[in-house]
């Protein structure tokens, strides 16, 4: 079984390489099987609105595989620039297209080209057309820099191997006073135990998992400063006792 690889036998760019087919697999058969939580009821479970799910098209949930919910949290205003960085399907997009208003400009990035296609369709057929969708790595931003106000994410920091990476690309994109609000899986408090063996672990977001201080320090050796905590509740992605999903502000400085 491919999903039972070991992590150990395998470089970042491979990892990198598997994250980008298991997440083209999810929009293309989104009613398969999968190490992780896929779809409009693991939305639901995570605090999506069912009344709302029910009148955007269903390509935007049916293929939801995001840490948590950070609509809560993401204050974009109208008319400012958002970034969403592995914007999957689209769900979260079409939330901030209606707080961004018709003067808003946002933007979508994906490394898969199946996710970027369902994306766009979906939002195409919801009638959402303030979005650019980019098919791209979190870790290399095709925008310039100081150009966004807001830049959000739903898991996307445990799947990619290199977190600060994205992190730097994060702060570059920022212009000062800029902010960056987004959901990921943590772990409560350092462990011991070794949570990542398998391929699966970090398809699960518990693979590349850090506890929720270490994260923190890292977001402000990156130049994002003043992390903080918003939220923090029990996780349903990995199903692991010692992972919460938290949503997590940072800002660039002015």
């Amino acid at each position: 079984m491919r999903n039972a690889r070991l992590l150990a036998d395998m470089t970042p760019a491979q990892i990198q390489k598997a994250v980008r087919s298991a997440y083209g697999r999810v929009a293309e058969h989104p009613h398969g099987e999968f190490p992780f939580p896929v779809g409009r009821q693991f939305a639901e479970s995570v605090g999506y609105p069912p009344e709302v799910l029910d009148r955007v098209p269903a390509a935007l949930s049916e293929s939801f595989t995001g840490a948590g919910n950070p609509q809560f949290a993401v204050d974009v205003q109208p008319g400012e620039t958002l970034l969403d960085l592995g914007c999957g399907a689209g769900l979260d997009l079409w939330f901030y297209a209606q707080k961004a208003g018709s003067r808003g400009r946002l933007y979508g990035l994906d490394f898969s080209p199946a996710m970027i296609e369902t994306a766009q369709s979906g939002l195409r057929a919801a009638g959402v057309e303030t979005v650019t969708l980019l098919l791209a790595p979190a870790e290399r931003i095709p925008l310039d820099d100081e150009t966004v106000d807001i830049v959000t994410s739903n898991g996307i920091y445990n799947l990619s191997p290199d977190k600060p990476a994205v992190m730097r690309e994060v702060h570059r994109v920022l212009r000062p006073g800029g902010r960056t609000i987004f959901s990921e899986v943590v772990l409560r408090e350092p462990t011991e135990e070794k949570l990542c063996r398998e391929l699966r672990d970090w398809f699960r977001c518990i693979g590349g998992a850090l506890a929720v201080n270490d994260f923190l320090r890292l977001l402000e050796a990156n130049g994002l400063a003043r992390p903080q905590v918003l939220d923090l509740r029990r996780n349903a992605r990995t199903g692991h006792p010692a992972a919460v999903c938290a949503t997590i502000r940072a800002e660039r400085s002015a």
